[in-house]
């Protein structure tokens, strides 16, 4: 609190400890005004304000049952992509976008190949990594994104008797031949 910053005589008289409470609601109110600009000048901590801001710099226009997070994810994705590309920094844009283990890559250079699989569970989150990786993938390659682990839709079709005959990882990811 301001008032306590003040000698002891003026903490004493009831008008200044009027003037502090109102002080102190300003000071608060502007704390927070600093600590959000100070989160908007990264897109991981960014708030609505900062995420519309660079939302309309990349001409980007959200949905409108996004989440902070998934137009975080997209502004990230598009932001991200800059030239040259290398397999290594592909590597670097899903870990930033997906987390250390949120992905499985597959180059096949003989086939000319590029196998991704995410784990989200977001469709459009899916659609904006295929998207960016369109983008930076040289051309000649043939490339595949999907999600890493089967969603529950996919299984709607099996009955339960049928897949006590799998594995978990077989139902989660692998192979399913009924």
């Amino acid at each position: 609190m301001i008032r306590d910053y003040w000698i002891e005589d003026i903490q004493r008289i009831k008008e200044f400890n009027s003037i502090a409470l109102i002080e102190d609601e300003e000071f608060t109110t502007l704390t927070n005004e600093l600590n959000k600009l100070i989160d908007d000048q990264f897109i991981e901590t960014a708030t609505d304000r900062g995420v519309a801001r660079r939302e309309k710099m990349l001409s980007i226009t959200p949905f409108s049952d996004d989440t902070l997070d998934s137009r975080r994810f997209r502004v990230l994705s598009k932001w991200s992509s800059n030239t040259p590309y290398t397999y290594n920094s592909l590597i670097t844009m899903l870990t930033q976008l997906c987390g250390e283990d949120g992905y499985t890559v597959n180059l096949n250079h003989g086939n000319y190949t590029l196998d991704i699989k995410v784990e989200l569970t977001v469709r459009r989150m899916e659609q904006e990594v295929s998207q960016m990786i369109k983008r930076i993938a040289p051309a000649n390659l043939v490339i595949t994104v999907g999600l890493r682990y089967r969603q529950h839709k996919e299984l709607l079709s099996y009955t339960h008797a049928q897949l006590k005959a799998f594995k978990h990882g077989d139902i989660r990811g692998g192979d399913l031949n009924v």
